[in-house]
């Protein structure tokens, strides 16, 4: 045991100190795996938002269209439970269409691991429609 000892030396700590080196590496991509995983999903519901706002627009009377497709947009966006004061509803009018656009300022939850290489991403949907009142 001791001419093991002399010629390959003590590797007790090995392990441990490897461990210490891949460890930040490892939640690294872990965290961001998360992150872009919830980035898709916020994306998604921004384009569902603005899909169903453009369609209660292009069906409401002339008049209601601004007020009806904001309202269905805010709904799917309190109904996925999103933060309404992180978002902006654009609403435009051009005949014969309706565009409804959904911005929404996306935070990771990491943290403040991501923080330093990502922090508020602005992501956005889009839908135009025709206007059939």
């Amino acid at each position: 045991m001791k001419i093991r000892k002399l010629f390959l030396g003590d590797k007790d700590g090995q392990s441990i100190i490897e461990f210490a080196l891949v460890l930040p590496i490892l939640l690294l991509v872990l965290f961001g795996i998360t992150e872009f995983g919830r980035a898709i999903m916020v994306t998604n519901i921004l384009h569902t938002a603005c899909r169903e706002g453009a369609r209660a627009g292009v069906v409401s009377p002339a008049g209601d269209i601004d007020s009806v497709a904001t309202a269905r947009a805010k709904e799917i966006l309190q109904a996925a439970h999103l933060d309404l004061a992180k978002a902006t509803i654009t609403i435009q009018v051009l005949p014969p269409d309706v565009k409804v656009s959904v911005t929404y300022n996306f935070e990771v939850l990491s943290g403040g691991i991501l923080d330093p290489f990502v922090g508020t991403i602005p992501l956005k949907g889009s839908t135009v429609m025709r206007y059939e009142g």
